[in-house]
Protein backbone atom coordinates (compact mmCIF):
# COMPACT_ATOMS: atom_id res chain seq x y z
CA UNK A 1 0.00 0.00 0.00
CA UNK A 2 2.88 2.28 0.78
CA UNK A 3 4.50 1.67 -2.78
CA UNK A 4 0.74 2.83 -4.09
CA UNK A 5 1.30 6.23 -2.27
CA UNK A 6 4.58 6.69 -3.16
CA UNK A 7 4.10 6.39 -7.21
CA UNK A 8 0.66 8.72 -6.43
CA UNK A 9 2.77 11.35 -4.99
CA UNK A 10 5.89 10.91 -7.56
CA UNK A 11 3.22 11.42 -10.25
CA UNK A 12 1.50 14.25 -9.29
CA UNK A 13 4.49 15.90 -8.22
CA UNK A 14 6.73 15.09 -10.84
CA UNK A 15 4.29 15.35 -14.08
CA UNK A 16 3.38 19.24 -13.32
CA UNK A 17 7.14 20.14 -13.20
CA UNK A 18 8.58 17.99 -15.92
CA UNK A 19 5.69 19.31 -18.24
CA UNK A 20 6.34 22.99 -16.73
CA UNK A 21 10.20 22.38 -17.92
CA UNK A 22 9.04 20.72 -21.05
CA UNK A 23 6.71 24.29 -21.73
CA UNK A 24 9.48 26.29 -20.89
CA UNK A 25 12.90 24.78 -23.17
CA UNK A 26 9.82 24.46 -25.90
CA UNK A 27 9.42 28.36 -25.87
CA UNK A 28 13.45 29.06 -25.68
CA UNK A 29 14.51 26.39 -28.23
CA UNK A 30 11.29 27.28 -30.16
CA UNK A 31 12.52 30.93 -30.35
CA UNK A 32 15.86 30.08 -32.12
CA UNK A 33 15.30 26.77 -33.70
CA UNK A 34 11.50 25.70 -35.24
CA UNK A 35 12.73 22.11 -36.25
CA UNK A 36 13.11 21.06 -32.12
CA UNK A 37 9.84 22.32 -31.54
CA UNK A 38 8.19 18.82 -32.80
CA UNK A 39 10.06 16.37 -31.07
CA UNK A 40 9.85 18.54 -27.51
CA UNK A 41 5.93 18.87 -28.51
CA UNK A 42 6.12 15.22 -28.90
CA UNK A 43 7.61 14.21 -25.44
CA UNK A 44 5.24 16.72 -24.13
CA UNK A 45 1.69 15.80 -25.53
CA UNK A 46 1.96 12.48 -26.17
CA UNK A 47 5.17 10.51 -23.91
CA UNK A 48 4.59 12.18 -21.44
CA UNK A 49 0.93 11.81 -20.47
CA UNK A 50 1.74 7.92 -21.77
CA UNK A 51 3.82 7.40 -19.71
CA UNK A 52 2.36 8.41 -16.91
CA UNK A 53 -0.86 6.37 -17.84
CA UNK A 54 1.18 3.23 -17.96
CA UNK A 55 2.15 4.05 -14.07
CA UNK A 56 -1.35 4.66 -13.16
CA UNK A 57 -2.25 1.31 -14.61
CA UNK A 58 0.28 -0.67 -13.15
CA UNK A 59 1.27 0.77 -9.99
CA UNK A 60 -1.79 2.01 -8.80
CA UNK A 61 -4.60 0.10 -10.41
CA UNK A 62 -2.59 -2.91 -10.36
CA UNK A 63 -2.71 -3.98 -14.06
CA UNK A 64 -0.64 -7.07 -14.95
CA UNK A 65 2.88 -5.39 -16.32
CA UNK A 66 2.64 -8.06 -19.19
CA UNK A 67 -1.15 -7.36 -20.52
CA UNK A 68 -1.66 -7.18 -24.26
CA UNK A 69 -2.75 -3.25 -23.59
CA UNK A 70 0.51 -2.25 -21.43
CA UNK A 71 2.68 -3.93 -24.33
CA UNK A 72 0.71 -1.65 -26.90
CA UNK A 73 1.35 1.43 -24.57
CA UNK A 74 4.78 1.06 -23.92
CA UNK A 75 5.56 -0.01 -28.03
CA UNK A 76 3.97 3.34 -28.67
CA UNK A 77 5.48 4.99 -26.26
CA UNK A 78 9.20 3.17 -27.36
CA UNK A 79 8.01 4.67 -31.43
CA UNK A 80 7.81 8.37 -30.03
CA UNK A 81 11.13 8.56 -28.35
CA UNK A 82 12.83 6.75 -31.14
CA UNK A 83 11.42 9.39 -33.52
CA UNK A 84 12.12 12.33 -31.22
CA UNK A 85 15.43 11.07 -30.76
CA UNK A 86 16.27 10.36 -34.41
CA UNK A 87 15.14 14.21 -34.83
CA UNK A 88 17.58 15.12 -32.23
CA UNK A 89 20.33 13.41 -33.95
CA UNK A 90 19.50 14.70 -37.22
CA UNK A 91 19.26 18.49 -35.62
CA UNK A 92 22.14 18.31 -33.54
CA UNK A 93 24.46 16.07 -35.69
CA UNK A 94 24.13 16.90 -39.30
CA UNK A 95 21.89 19.83 -40.21
CA UNK A 96 23.85 22.45 -37.98
CA UNK A 97 27.26 20.77 -38.68
CA UNK A 98 29.39 23.47 -40.94
CA UNK A 99 29.51 21.98 -44.19
CA UNK A 100 33.85 22.72 -44.27
CA UNK A 101 33.58 19.56 -41.63
CA UNK A 102 33.47 16.11 -41.96
CA UNK A 103 29.40 16.64 -40.93
CA UNK A 104 28.83 18.77 -42.91
CA UNK A 105 29.78 16.34 -45.94
CA UNK A 106 28.18 13.38 -45.11
CA UNK A 107 26.03 12.05 -48.10
CA UNK A 108 22.48 11.74 -47.78
CA UNK A 109 22.28 8.37 -47.90
CA UNK A 110 24.52 7.36 -45.51
CA UNK A 111 22.42 9.52 -42.87
CA UNK A 112 19.07 7.31 -44.25
CA UNK A 113 21.19 4.23 -43.77
CA UNK A 114 22.01 5.57 -40.34
CA UNK A 115 18.38 6.03 -39.51
CA UNK A 116 17.53 2.85 -40.57
CA UNK A 117 19.90 1.50 -38.59
CA UNK A 118 18.96 3.29 -34.94
CA UNK A 119 15.04 2.53 -35.99
CA UNK A 120 16.66 -1.21 -36.30
CA UNK A 121 18.09 -1.09 -32.63
CA UNK A 122 14.82 0.73 -31.08
CA UNK A 123 12.84 -1.92 -32.89
CA UNK A 124 15.12 -4.75 -31.02
CA UNK A 125 14.85 -2.86 -27.85
CA UNK A 126 11.26 -3.15 -27.90
CA UNK A 127 10.77 -6.32 -28.91
CA UNK A 128 13.68 -7.64 -26.35
CA UNK A 129 12.04 -5.22 -23.18
CA UNK A 130 8.67 -5.08 -23.82
CA UNK A 131 7.47 -7.89 -25.81
CA UNK A 132 10.23 -10.40 -23.94
CA UNK A 133 11.28 -11.87 -27.39
CA UNK A 134 14.53 -13.75 -27.49
CA UNK A 135 16.53 -12.05 -30.22
CA UNK A 136 18.83 -14.82 -30.69
CA UNK A 137 16.49 -17.07 -32.60
CA UNK A 138 15.42 -14.01 -34.81
CA UNK A 139 18.95 -12.80 -35.62
CA UNK A 140 19.56 -16.79 -36.77
CA UNK A 141 16.66 -16.46 -39.08
CA UNK A 142 17.45 -13.47 -40.23
CA UNK A 143 20.56 -14.54 -41.20
CA UNK A 144 19.39 -17.41 -42.88
CA UNK A 145 16.89 -15.19 -44.51
CA UNK A 146 19.23 -12.25 -45.53
CA UNK A 147 21.62 -15.20 -47.28
CA UNK A 148 18.41 -16.53 -49.64
CA UNK A 149 17.31 -12.76 -50.37
CA UNK A 150 20.78 -12.06 -50.92
CA UNK A 151 20.89 -14.06 -53.71
CA UNK A 152 17.83 -13.78 -55.25
CA UNK A 153 18.59 -9.52 -55.20
CA UNK A 154 22.05 -10.08 -56.47
CA UNK A 155 21.83 -7.34 -58.67
CA UNK A 156 19.55 -4.81 -56.73
CA UNK A 157 22.16 -5.02 -53.80
CA UNK A 158 25.42 -4.50 -56.33
CA UNK A 159 24.05 -1.49 -57.24
CA UNK A 160 22.81 -0.35 -53.93
CA UNK A 161 26.73 -1.03 -52.39
CA UNK A 162 27.93 0.48 -55.69
CA UNK A 163 25.62 3.98 -55.23
CA UNK A 164 27.23 3.71 -51.64
CA UNK A 165 30.97 3.52 -53.07
CA UNK A 166 29.38 6.29 -55.48
CA UNK A 167 28.13 8.25 -52.69
CA UNK A 168 31.38 8.39 -50.53
CA UNK A 169 33.81 9.40 -53.49
CA UNK A 170 31.58 11.71 -55.10
CA UNK A 171 32.88 11.28 -58.16
CA UNK A 172 29.76 13.62 -59.29
CA UNK A 173 27.43 15.19 -58.19
CA UNK A 174 23.57 16.72 -60.00
CA UNK A 175 24.79 19.00 -62.62
CA UNK A 176 27.79 17.93 -64.00
CA UNK A 177 28.67 17.05 -67.36
CA UNK A 178 30.07 12.70 -67.61
CA UNK A 179 30.77 10.57 -69.84
CA UNK A 180 29.92 6.98 -68.96
CA UNK A 181 30.99 4.30 -72.25
CA UNK A 182 29.91 6.21 -75.30
CA UNK A 183 27.10 8.12 -73.35
CA UNK A 184 27.53 11.59 -72.13
CA UNK A 185 25.17 13.95 -70.54
CA UNK A 186 23.84 16.30 -68.02
CA UNK A 187 23.66 14.52 -63.99
CA UNK A 188 19.93 15.18 -63.21
CA UNK A 189 19.40 12.32 -60.28
CA UNK A 190 21.22 10.11 -58.47
CA UNK A 191 19.36 7.73 -56.27
CA UNK A 192 20.19 4.24 -54.56
CA UNK A 193 20.06 2.32 -57.65
CA UNK A 194 21.16 4.24 -60.65
CA UNK A 195 21.81 8.17 -62.36
CA UNK A 196 19.84 9.52 -64.62
CA UNK A 197 21.28 11.57 -67.33
CA UNK A 198 19.71 13.77 -69.58
CA UNK A 199 21.25 14.51 -73.04
CA UNK A 200 21.93 16.83 -75.33
CA UNK A 201 19.13 15.82 -77.54
CA UNK A 202 16.96 15.84 -74.38
CA UNK A 203 16.78 12.15 -73.86
CA UNK A 204 16.55 10.89 -70.48
CA UNK A 205 19.19 7.76 -70.05
CA UNK A 206 19.25 5.57 -66.52
CA UNK A 207 22.63 4.04 -65.98
CA UNK A 208 22.63 1.77 -63.15
CA UNK A 209 25.33 1.96 -60.06
CA UNK A 210 26.42 -1.38 -60.96
CA UNK A 211 27.34 -0.52 -65.22
CA UNK A 212 28.96 3.09 -63.50
CA UNK A 213 31.01 0.99 -61.08
CA UNK A 214 32.43 -1.24 -63.97
CA UNK A 215 33.21 1.52 -65.96
CA UNK A 216 35.49 4.83 -66.81
CA UNK A 217 33.77 7.88 -65.70
CA UNK A 218 35.04 11.02 -67.13
CA UNK A 219 33.54 14.29 -65.36
CA UNK A 220 33.53 17.33 -67.35
CA UNK A 221 32.44 19.89 -65.07
CA UNK A 222 34.86 18.84 -62.19
CA UNK A 223 37.97 19.72 -60.75
CA UNK A 224 36.54 23.12 -62.53
CA UNK A 225 34.12 23.53 -65.34
CA UNK A 226 36.84 25.04 -67.42
CA UNK A 227 36.72 22.41 -69.88
CA UNK A 228 39.56 22.30 -73.34
CA UNK A 229 38.53 21.43 -76.11
CA UNK A 230 41.22 19.89 -78.55
CA UNK A 231 40.35 20.48 -83.07
CA UNK A 232 42.50 19.54 -85.78
CA UNK A 233 42.17 21.80 -89.04
CA UNK A 234 44.03 21.35 -91.85
CA UNK A 235 45.81 24.60 -94.39
CA UNK A 236 47.63 23.90 -97.64
CA UNK A 237 51.47 23.27 -97.43
CA UNK A 238 51.81 26.75 -99.50
CA UNK A 239 50.74 28.53 -96.40
CA UNK A 240 53.25 29.34 -93.89
CA UNK A 241 52.74 27.55 -90.47
CA UNK A 242 53.26 30.62 -88.41
CA UNK A 243 50.94 32.60 -90.05
CA UNK A 244 48.21 30.10 -90.21
CA UNK A 245 49.00 29.97 -86.36
CA UNK A 246 48.14 33.53 -86.04
CA UNK A 247 45.73 33.38 -87.43
CA UNK A 248 43.52 30.79 -85.65
CA UNK A 249 44.50 32.04 -82.39
CA UNK A 250 43.35 35.34 -83.66
CA UNK A 251 39.85 33.57 -84.38
CA UNK A 252 39.82 31.94 -80.89
CA UNK A 253 40.29 35.20 -79.40
CA UNK A 254 37.59 36.79 -81.18
CA UNK A 255 35.42 33.76 -80.85
CA UNK A 256 32.67 34.11 -78.03
CA UNK A 257 33.35 31.59 -75.37
CA UNK A 258 36.44 31.15 -75.40
CA UNK A 259 38.30 32.01 -72.51
CA UNK A 260 41.65 34.53 -72.91
CA UNK A 261 42.88 32.47 -69.66
CA UNK A 262 44.29 30.22 -70.49
CA UNK A 263 45.62 31.41 -73.64
CA UNK A 264 44.46 29.02 -76.70
CA UNK A 265 47.33 27.53 -78.34
CA UNK A 266 48.04 25.97 -81.73
CA UNK A 267 50.78 23.52 -82.46
CA UNK A 268 51.92 21.84 -85.73
CA UNK A 269 50.65 18.45 -85.35
CA UNK A 270 51.31 16.01 -88.24
CA UNK A 271 52.13 17.15 -91.86
CA UNK A 272 49.37 15.41 -93.99
CA UNK A 273 48.83 13.59 -97.54
CA UNK A 274 47.02 16.78 -98.69
CA UNK A 275 47.60 19.69 -96.02
CA UNK A 276 49.75 20.51 -92.81
CA UNK A 277 47.46 19.80 -89.62
CA UNK A 278 47.16 22.45 -86.95
CA UNK A 279 46.05 21.10 -83.34
CA UNK A 280 44.02 23.86 -81.59
CA UNK A 281 43.74 23.62 -77.79
CA UNK A 282 41.30 26.34 -76.43
CA UNK A 283 39.52 26.58 -73.07
CA UNK A 284 35.72 27.26 -72.16
CA UNK A 285 33.44 28.14 -69.41
CA UNK A 286 31.25 24.82 -69.47
CA UNK A 287 31.03 22.04 -71.39
CA UNK A 288 27.30 21.94 -71.76
CA UNK A 289 27.78 25.00 -74.74
CA UNK A 290 30.71 23.25 -76.07
CA UNK A 291 28.82 22.22 -79.57
CA UNK A 292 27.84 25.72 -79.76
CA UNK A 293 31.08 27.35 -79.17
CA UNK A 294 33.06 24.89 -81.66
CA UNK A 295 30.34 25.83 -84.35
CA UNK A 296 31.11 29.00 -83.80
CA UNK A 297 34.63 28.42 -84.25
CA UNK A 298 34.94 26.38 -86.65
CA UNK A 299 32.45 28.72 -88.87
CA UNK A 300 35.18 31.58 -88.78
CA UNK A 301 37.84 29.56 -89.71
CA UNK A 302 36.72 29.50 -93.02
CA UNK A 303 36.13 33.82 -93.02
CA UNK A 304 39.58 33.91 -91.55
CA UNK A 305 40.90 31.82 -94.31
CA UNK A 306 39.39 33.96 -96.49
CA UNK A 307 40.43 36.97 -94.85
CA UNK A 308 44.37 35.83 -94.75
CA UNK A 309 44.13 34.01 -98.38
CA UNK A 310 44.87 31.28 -96.62
CA UNK A 311 43.49 27.61 -98.34
CA UNK A 312 41.76 24.87 -96.70
CA UNK A 313 42.77 21.84 -99.31
CA UNK A 314 39.80 18.91 -100.11
CA UNK A 315 41.16 15.72 -98.09
CA UNK A 316 41.83 13.92 -101.01
CA UNK A 317 44.75 13.79 -103.93
CA UNK A 318 44.39 16.52 -106.71
CA UNK A 319 45.91 16.61 -109.74
CA UNK A 320 46.47 20.21 -111.73
CA UNK A 321 47.39 21.11 -114.86
CA UNK A 322 49.44 23.85 -114.41
CA UNK A 323 48.77 25.78 -117.97
CA UNK A 324 45.18 25.45 -117.15
CA UNK A 325 45.11 26.75 -113.11
CA UNK A 326 45.41 30.06 -112.25
CA UNK A 327 47.14 30.43 -108.52
CA UNK A 328 46.00 32.06 -105.52
CA UNK A 329 47.64 34.39 -105.64
CA UNK A 330 46.91 35.31 -109.19
CA UNK A 331 43.48 34.86 -108.71
CA UNK A 332 42.92 36.98 -106.20
CA UNK A 333 45.33 40.33 -107.72
CA UNK A 334 42.83 39.90 -110.51
CA UNK A 335 39.78 40.52 -108.40
CA UNK A 336 42.03 43.31 -106.49
CA UNK A 337 42.52 45.10 -109.19
CA UNK A 338 38.87 44.82 -110.48
CA UNK A 339 37.66 46.00 -107.25
CA UNK A 340 40.08 49.02 -107.49
CA UNK A 341 38.96 49.77 -110.79
CA UNK A 342 35.42 50.18 -110.42
CA UNK A 343 36.20 52.47 -107.02
CA UNK A 344 35.14 55.65 -108.24
CA UNK A 345 31.42 54.19 -107.88
CA UNK A 346 31.58 54.00 -104.00
CA UNK A 347 34.23 57.25 -103.71
CA UNK A 348 34.64 60.31 -105.34
CA UNK A 349 38.09 59.74 -107.31
CA UNK A 350 39.12 60.08 -110.81
CA UNK A 351 39.46 56.00 -112.73
CA UNK A 352 43.11 57.31 -113.78
CA UNK A 353 44.18 57.21 -110.08
CA UNK A 354 43.00 53.78 -109.02
CA UNK A 355 46.07 51.63 -110.32
CA UNK A 356 48.25 53.43 -107.65
CA UNK A 357 46.01 52.14 -105.03
CA UNK A 358 46.91 48.47 -105.72
CA UNK A 359 49.86 47.96 -103.84
CA UNK A 360 48.34 49.38 -100.51
CA UNK A 361 45.36 48.13 -100.84
CA UNK A 362 43.60 44.21 -100.08
CA UNK A 363 39.94 42.36 -100.23
CA UNK A 364 39.15 41.24 -96.76
CA UNK A 365 36.31 38.61 -95.42
CA UNK A 366 34.90 38.50 -91.98
CA UNK A 367 31.82 36.35 -90.90
CA UNK A 368 28.51 37.56 -89.03
CA UNK A 369 29.46 39.34 -85.77
CA UNK A 370 33.56 39.16 -86.16
CA UNK A 371 35.09 42.43 -85.43
CA UNK A 372 36.91 44.37 -87.95
CA UNK A 373 38.60 46.99 -85.45
CA UNK A 374 37.52 47.36 -81.69
CA UNK A 375 36.67 50.68 -80.16
CA UNK A 376 40.30 52.35 -78.92
CA UNK A 377 42.01 50.49 -81.80
CA UNK A 378 45.33 52.54 -83.69
CA UNK A 379 43.39 53.94 -86.93
CA UNK A 380 45.50 53.62 -90.04
CA UNK A 381 43.16 52.20 -92.84
CA UNK A 382 40.02 53.11 -94.93
CA UNK A 383 37.77 50.16 -95.75
CA UNK A 384 34.48 50.23 -98.33
CA UNK A 385 31.89 47.91 -98.18
CA UNK A 386 31.95 45.58 -101.53
CA UNK A 387 29.61 43.17 -99.62
CA UNK A 388 26.86 43.04 -96.77
CA UNK A 389 26.23 45.40 -93.69
CA UNK A 390 28.33 46.75 -91.22
CA UNK A 391 27.34 47.78 -87.90
CA UNK A 392 29.02 51.14 -85.80
CA UNK A 393 28.86 51.36 -82.21
CA UNK A 394 30.70 52.76 -79.17
CA UNK A 395 30.48 51.47 -75.51
CA UNK A 396 27.96 53.16 -73.25
CA UNK A 397 28.11 54.53 -69.81
CA UNK A 398 26.70 50.87 -68.44
CA UNK A 399 29.66 49.62 -70.46
CA UNK A 400 27.33 47.76 -72.36
CA UNK A 401 27.36 48.30 -76.32
CA UNK A 402 25.12 51.06 -78.72
CA UNK A 403 24.73 50.68 -82.01
CA UNK A 404 25.27 54.36 -83.66
CA UNK A 405 25.10 53.60 -87.35
CA UNK A 406 24.40 50.58 -89.84
CA UNK A 407 26.43 50.77 -92.85
CA UNK A 408 25.36 49.04 -96.15
CA UNK A 409 27.25 48.21 -99.66
CA UNK A 410 29.48 51.45 -100.66
CA UNK A 411 30.02 52.46 -97.75
CA UNK A 412 33.27 53.29 -96.07
CA UNK A 413 34.44 53.44 -92.75
CA UNK A 414 37.77 54.47 -90.91
CA UNK A 415 37.92 57.85 -91.92
CA UNK A 416 39.81 58.69 -88.97
CA UNK A 417 43.00 56.85 -90.52
CA UNK A 418 43.32 60.82 -91.96
CA UNK A 419 44.35 61.99 -88.45
CA UNK A 420 47.46 61.07 -87.62
CA UNK A 421 47.87 59.68 -83.84
CA UNK A 422 44.54 59.15 -83.78
CA UNK A 423 42.27 56.21 -81.95
CA UNK A 424 38.90 54.52 -83.30
CA UNK A 425 35.82 56.36 -81.31
CA UNK A 426 33.67 53.48 -82.30
CA UNK A 427 34.06 49.57 -82.82
CA UNK A 428 33.19 48.19 -86.25
CA UNK A 429 31.68 44.66 -86.20
CA UNK A 430 29.86 42.99 -89.73
CA UNK A 431 26.12 42.91 -88.78
CA UNK A 432 26.64 39.81 -91.79
CA UNK A 433 28.68 38.20 -94.16
CA UNK A 434 30.89 41.01 -95.36
CA UNK A 435 33.66 41.58 -97.88
CA UNK A 436 35.76 45.16 -97.98
CA UNK A 437 38.38 46.79 -99.47
CA UNK A 438 40.90 47.73 -97.03
CA UNK A 439 43.20 50.66 -97.90
CA UNK A 440 46.49 51.76 -96.27
CA UNK A 441 46.54 54.92 -94.39
CA UNK A 442 49.48 56.36 -97.34
CA UNK A 443 47.24 55.29 -99.92
CA UNK A 444 44.43 57.18 -98.48
CA UNK A 445 46.59 60.47 -98.14
CA UNK A 446 47.57 60.41 -101.46
CA UNK A 447 43.74 60.21 -102.71
CA UNK A 448 42.60 63.22 -100.65
CA UNK A 449 45.70 65.30 -101.82
CA UNK A 450 44.45 64.25 -105.50
CA UNK A 451 40.66 64.25 -104.78
CA UNK A 452 39.58 67.57 -103.22
CA UNK A 453 35.89 66.29 -103.19
CA UNK A 454 37.01 63.00 -101.60
CA UNK A 455 38.22 65.26 -98.43
CA UNK A 456 35.58 66.91 -98.23
CA UNK A 457 33.21 64.09 -98.33
CA UNK A 458 35.03 62.41 -95.81
CA UNK A 459 35.28 65.48 -93.62
CA UNK A 460 31.55 65.52 -93.97
CA UNK A 461 30.82 62.09 -92.69
CA UNK A 462 33.11 62.33 -89.82
CA UNK A 463 30.64 65.59 -88.58
CA UNK A 464 27.79 63.58 -88.94
CA UNK A 465 29.49 60.54 -87.07
CA UNK A 466 30.70 62.49 -84.52
CA UNK A 467 27.01 64.17 -83.75
CA UNK A 468 25.13 61.23 -83.77
CA UNK A 469 27.76 59.61 -81.85
CA UNK A 470 27.58 62.38 -79.17
CA UNK A 471 23.58 62.21 -79.22
CA UNK A 472 23.87 58.26 -78.45
CA UNK A 473 26.00 59.30 -75.53
CA UNK A 474 23.43 61.82 -73.98
CA UNK A 475 20.68 59.22 -74.40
Amino acid sequence: MDSIWYWGIGLMVLFPIVTLLLNEVGYKIGRKDETLLKPIDTFKNFVLPLTALVVVLIYLIGFDRNALSIKILETIIWVMVINAGLAFVNRFFFKSANKDTWRGNVPQLFLDIFRVFLVLLGGAIVLSQVWNIELGGLVTALGLGSFVLGLALQDTLGNLFSGIALVYEQPFSVGDWIKVEEEYGEVVEMNWRAVRIRTREGQLIVIPHLMIGQSVIINFSKPTRVHVIKLNVGFSYNDPPNKVKGALKETCLNTPGILHAPEPEIKVNEYGDSSIIYEIEFAINDFKYHEEITDDFMTRIWYTAKRYQLRIPFPQLTLHRAEDKIAPAQEHDAILAQTVEDLPRFLPIERDNTKELLDGSCIEYYGEKEIVFHQGDPTGSLYVILEGDLELSVKGLNGQQVAVNILHKGDFFGEVALLAGRTSSMTASASTDIRVLKIMSQEVMDMVSRNPRLAFQLDEVMDMRRKRLEKQLDV
